[in-house]
């Protein structure tokens, strides 16, 4: 039975970022051959794409072609770190309880001219919901109406305090068959070739400085190497998925993600000291995260105690574990709970049980390994002895997850932008191993605004359901002779304003 349990899970699991190899963001392949192209227009600014995929803002397969998708089109709100969301073609959204309505922004133009509306707005929610990138973000929303032209009032499922986030997706208008945006580019073409051409109708048009932008075509590359060396791109941008990253340019600059590490803990094997709810919140406040974000994935990291971001507004004021942590503290309450003897060998026990862990780790990515060995340091110090458990492939690291005799794992799970923890907390979750199932009912009574988040936290930190580390960054290679490329999630969003700082 176990086996076929874990055969199932190895094929649930093949595209979710849990897998070792978690890169969702691999170019689709292609048989046709490709010589070195050159962009079909001269512009200071040449950003990469591939050929392979198109500028479908709901369904194109590309990560290079996604991330030009906010130049070409807008959303209502680009997503924040503190939740709040930035209004782009929203002007307000009020939130009362499980409703919200939203006002869009007047003279709102795509770039064929026409005005963009709240009809648009509904067409491109409908398309977004049923695409593979927006659905999970937009689930909670039951009912979409329009109130005038200008005005849409959307239906909740539940109280959902990050809404604004979760309202990133494209508007598009849909003409033949193609996508026309309200962004400050859209594509143009010469020889059938693709480059930015300026939208004169955006309303930030005369404050433009890039009136065209190249776009060089990565497709039959095997790597950003050659052409960034060369100039042949402006800027390029590694994931840290796959323990890949290459040092392209002295100039870098890190973009947020919703990718959170974690370390997953197995509350339910009796055969670990990690069932007893005292040692795992000993873990979770003794545990420097700082150090342990500072010395993982390169550093790109932004380190967080709870699920959310540590800058999510409606943490202000909630008590929580320090990012630091506190060691005397923790020592403190494993001395109380009786593990007040400590060895020769520095290991910590109450007698008769000595604490004793392991951590399960896929080493396809060498830096989930990284975090592996910073949090096992982490617990030395508080006087665990620690082993780690290598799996070298995707299927031998689920196979071990699925039967269960572990203390913890090393994950990672990309969250929605309003960071929906249903894949934690609920009895289908793809990301529940090991978690205590009281938090399934408290978790749903957050949801539903039945309890307030402070409420949610304390007892995530009563149960540990896991031990959230940091949220990810990329890295992004910019030329050096460029400036004005800004740190967010909207990596491109300033581009209008790049400027090539040409040698005299």
């Amino acid at each position: 039975m176990k086996k076929i349990i874990a055969i199932m899970l190895i094929v649930s699991f093949c595209f979710t970022l849990f897998s070792c190899d978690n890169d969702t963001s691999k170019e689709p392949e292609t048989t046709e051959k490709y010589v070195l192209p050159t962009p079909v227009i001269s512009s200071d600014i040449s950003l990469p794409y591939t050929s392979a995929a198109d500028f479908n803002p709901y369904s194109t397969t590309a990560s290079l072609n996604r991330d030009l998708i906010p130049v070409i089109f807008e959303p209502l709100f680009f997503a924040t770190s503190d939740g709040k969301g930035e209004a782009v073609l929203a002007t307000t959204s009020k939130i009362d309880d499980k409703t919200v309505t939203i006002k869009l922004k007047n003279d709102l133009k795509f770039s064929d001219g026409t005005e963009l509306l709240a009809s648009h707005v509904k067409k491109s929610f409908e398309n977004a919901k049923a695409s593979p990138y927006y659905s999970a973000q937009l689930s909670n929303i039951s009912d979409f109406v329009i109130i005038d032209n200008f005005t849409i009032r959307l239906s909740l499922y539940s109280v959902d305090l990050l809404i604004n986030n979760a309202l990133s997706f494209p508007i598009a208008k849909e003409k033949k068959g193609e996508y026309i945006g309200s962004g400050k580019y859209y594509v143009e073409y010469f020889n059938e070739k693709p480059y930015f051409e300026i939208n004169k109708y955006h309303r930030d048009y005369s404050e433009s400085i890039n009136q065209q932008i190249a776009l060089y075509d990565m497709a039959g590359i095997t790597g950003p190497v050659y052409p960034f060396k060369a100039n042949e791109i402006s800027v390029y941008k590694n994931d840290l998925s796959r323990a890949e990253y290459l040092n392209l340019s002295s100039e870098t600059i890190s973009v947020e993600t919703d990718s959170l590490v974690y370390i997953g803990v197995n509350s339910h094997w009796a055969g670990s000291v990690t069932s007893i709810a005292t040692i795992r919140q000993a873990i979770n406040m003794g545990i420097d995260r700082t150090v342990i974000s500072a010395s993982s994935y390169l550093g790109q990291g932004s380190p967080t105690a709870t699920p959310f971001k540590n800058d999510f507004y409606a943490l202000d004021g909630v008590e929580r574990v320090s990012l630091k942590g506190d060691i005397e503290k923790a020592v403190k309450l494993l001395e109380k709970d009786g593990f007040d003897k400590v060895n020769s060998d520095g290991i910590r026990g109450n007698g008769g049980i000595n604490l004793n862990v392991s951590i399960l780790v896929c080493t396809e990515n060498q830096y989930k390994l990284t975090v592996a060995e910073n949090f096992k340091t982490a617990l030395e110090k508080l006087g665990f002895s620690v082993s780690i458990n290598k799996k070298d492939t995707q299927e031998a690291f689920l196979l071990s997850l699925s039967e269960g005799y572990y203390s913890f794992y090393v994950g990672e799970v990309m969250l929605t932008p309003n960071c929906d923890l249903d894949s934690f907390f609920t009895e289908g979750g793809s990301f529940n191993y090991g978690v205590p199932a009281d938090m399934f009912s408290i978790y749903s009574s957050y949801k539903n605004g039945e309890i307030e988040i402070a409420e949610f936290i304390k007892n995530f930190e009563s149960y540990v359901p896991f031990i959230p580390l940091f949220y990810r960054k990329d890295v992004v290679s910019v030329n050096p002779n460029i400036s004005g490329v800004g740190e967010s999630y909207k990596m491109y969003s300033t581009v209008s304003d790049w400027k090539l700082n040409k040698a005299n």
